[in-house]
């Protein structure tokens, strides 16, 4: 097989989009690194105690059905809101920053 030889260099296909907070050789950045640490302990004191408050919740719900069950109702609502609400913020916040970010 013969390849035709010219002086034209290739066309270079655009650099692929770094995923946040990570560099070109795959490794967190320094922002990345501070971010993932802000955010981890964010999660971790803000909606892990949620999520302990919804199982609270549900578990006392559970102990009333029998007696009341409207006020059972009530407990099993809240159990749920308090763990979909970090999920809705979290939602929230990630299309906020996509739409900010373009």
């Amino acid at each position: 097989m013969t390849e035709a030889v010219s002086g034209a260099a290739p066309a270079s296909a655009p650099a692929p989009r770094l995923a946040f907070g990570i560099g070109p050789d795959g490794t967190y950045t320094r922002f990345g690194q501070v971010a993932a640490f802000v955010l981890g302990l964010l999660t971790t004191f803000a909606f892990l105690p949620l999520v302990v408050v919804g199982a609270l919740l549900y578990t006392r719900a559970e102990t009333r059905f029998g007696e009341d069950p409207a006020r059972a109702r009530t407990l099993v609502n809240w159990s749920w809101l308090s763990i979909t609400a970090p999920v809705l913020v979290a939602a929230v916040a990630v299309a906020a920053v996509a739409a900010l970010k373009g």
